[in-house]
């Protein structure tokens, strides 16, 4: 397994951050319409830090399970983000019988 496939993941990774944190990102603009949705941001937020140190390891170095894990852990990842996005930005509006 050479290089090749670490770098489009690290690519999609950086994107993801850069879309998602910081002053102007999608978790700022989650936590000020809903402020009660800060804990699941703020835990968004520190698996990144365990992705970018996970992204940092030499991932052509990784064996098939390692790499497997961390497929695993990008897609939970994922799957928490989108059901943040959900609960964000669905609206009950109600007066259903």
């Amino acid at each position: 397994m050479g290089l090749a496939p670490a770098v489009p993941l690290s690519a999609a990774i950086a994107e993801h951050l850069a879309a998602t944190e910081g002053q102007h990102g999608l978790y700022a603009e989650i936590v000020a319409a809903d402020p009660r949705l800060t804990f699941a941001v703020e835990t968004l937020i520190r698996e990144h830090a365990e992705l970018r140190r996970a992204m940092h390891r030499a991932i052509a170095g990784m064996s098939e399970k390692q790499l497997a894990e961390l497929t695993r852990r990008l897609d939970r990842h994922c799957q928490r983000g989108n059901d943040l996005v959900y609960e964000a930005y669905s609206v009950d509006i109600g007066g259903e019988n």
